[in-house]
C-alpha cells in the first residue's frame, strides 16, 4: 500500500482498518512525519474546516504513535490534546481519559517541560489535564531518572496550578497514591477539607488505603489504571472498542446499503432526509456530526 492508500482506509467508519495499521508499521518511517503532519493540522483548525478523514483516521494514528515509542510525535501531541473541550470530544472522544496519558508516557522525549505547560493551561480540558498526570505516573515508572522532578512537580503543583478544579485535582491525587510521594498525604487531606474534591468523587479514607498500598509496595505502581502501562500492540488495543467491533461495523455497513449514510458512488441517490432535516441539525446518521457536513455531501 501507498502512504495515500493507507491513509485512505485509516479513514474508513466500515472496516476495522488493522490492515492499513499493520502496514503503516512496516513503513513508519515514511508514515511518522505523514501522522504528525496531520496532528498539526487538526490542531490548528476549527472544528467546521476540519476534512471527515483527517477526524476518522485521528484515533488509529494516535494509538500507532503511542505504539511506536515516536518521540517526534510528543510535542505535537501534546499541543492537541491542549485544546478545549468540544474539540477534543469531537476528535479524539474517550481516548481523552482511556488512553492518551499511555500515548504520551510512550511517545515521551526527555523533557518534562512541555507536559507541565499542557497541564498548566487553565484553558485546556479538565480530564486531558487529569490524564495527562497519570502520563507523569507512568513516565516515573518507565524513566527512573525522571521520578525526583516529577515527584517535586506534584509537591508543588497547588502552587503552580491554583486554579485547579476538581478533576485535575483528582488527578493530582491519584497521582500521588500510585507514586506513594513521601509527605504527602496532609496536602491532600487539605484539598478534602476545603472541599476541592467532594466527597461523592472520593473520600479522603480511599485515598489514604491506595497511598499506603504503594508505600508499603516500596512505590511500585498498584493502581489498576496503570497496570497496563504503555501501547505495545495499536491494533490489539483498538480490537476492544466497540467503534471496530464486528456488530457495529456490520451495522455501519447495514445503514449504508440502505442509504442512510454517505455511500459509494457520491452520485447515487441519497434517502429523502433533507426534506426533515436541516443543514445544520444534527445528521440523521448518528454520526455527531451536522448534517452538512455529514450525510449531506
Amino acid at each position: 500500500m501507498t502512504p495515500d492508500e493507507i491513509m485512505r482506509d485509516l479513514a474508513r467508519d466500515d472496516i476495522f482498518p488493522k490492515a492499513a495499521m499493520a502496514e503503516a508499521s512496516d513503513k513508519r518511517d515514511d508514515m511518522a512525519p505523514v501522522f504528525i503532519n496531520l496532528i498539526d493540522r487538526l490542531t490548528r483548525q476549527r472544528i467546521r474546516d476540519m476534512q471527515a478523514d483527517d477526524v476518522m483516521a485521528l484515533i488509529p494514528i494516535f494509538h500507532l504513535l503511542g505504539e511506536w515509542r515516536e518521540p517526534s510525535a510528543y510535542r505535537p501531541l501534546l499541543q492537541l490534546l491542549r485544546r478545549p473541550t468540544h474539540a477534543l470530544e469531537h476528535l479524539l472522544g474517550d481516548a481523552v481519559t482511556e488512553t492518551s496519558f499511555r500515548v504520551i508516557a510512550g511517545t515521551f522525549d526527555g523533557d518534562l517541560q512541555p507536559i507541565f505547560e499542557a497541564v498548566e493551561d487553565d484553558k485546556a480540558d479538565d480530564f486531558s489535564r487529569s490524564s495527562l498526570l497519570d502520563a507523569l505516573v507512568l513516565i516515573a515508572q518507565q524513566h527512573s531518572e525522571q521520578r525526583a522532578g516529577i515527584e517535586d512537580y506534584f509537591r508543588t503543583f497547588r502552587q503552580r496550578c491554583p486554579k485547579a478544579q476538581t478533576d485535575v485535582l483528582t488527578g493530582w491525587m491519584e497521582a500521588i497514591a500510585a507514586l506513594g510521594i513521601p509527605n504527602m498525604s496532609q496536602p491532600v487531606r487539605d484539598v478534602f477539607d476545603q472541599g476541592l474534591i467532594p466527597k461523592e468523587y472520593c473520600n479522603v479514607e480511599h485515598f489514604l488505603e491506595d497511598y499506603e498500598a504503594t508505600l508499603a509496595a516500596n512505590g511500585t505502581l498498584v493502581g489498576q489504571r496503570y497496570q497496563k502501562a504503555l501501547i505495545s500492540d495499536a491494533i490489539d488495543e483498538l480490537s476492544k472498542w466497540h467503534s471496530y467491533s464486528a456488530e457495529y461495523l456490520a451495522e455501519q455497513n447495514r445503514r449504508k446499503a440502505d442509504n442512510l449514510l454517505r455511500v459509494s458512488p457520491w452520485t447515487e441517490a441519497f434517502v429523502n432526509a433533507a426534506d426533515k432535516v436541516g443543514r445544520n441539525d444534527p445528521c440523521p446518521c448518528d454520526s455527531g456530526k451536522k448534517f452538512k457536513k455529514c450525510c449531506l455531501q
